[in-house]
């Protein structure tokens, strides 16, 4: 992540994975998202993310 453009930030998993989970929250929402239910959300959508990228990179590495 660099400091030449503030999109830079979505390309950190994490922080992508958190604005995933607060724009579904919200779209489920009235008023403001809850937070704790953002976290939790943004909490399995990262470790999901995170899962998915170690098992593709354990195939590859297996392959080559």
């Amino acid at each position: 992540m660099t400091d030449d453009s503030p999109d830079d930030v979505l390309d950190d998993l994490f922080h992508a994975c958190s604005l995933a989970a607060f724009l579904e929250v919200a779209s489920q929402s009235v008023r403001m998202p809850d937070s704790e239910t953002t976290r939790r959300l943004a909490s399995r959508l990262y470790e999901d993310a995170l899962a998915e990228k170690n098992r593709l990179a354990d195939a590859d590495s297996q392959t080559t």
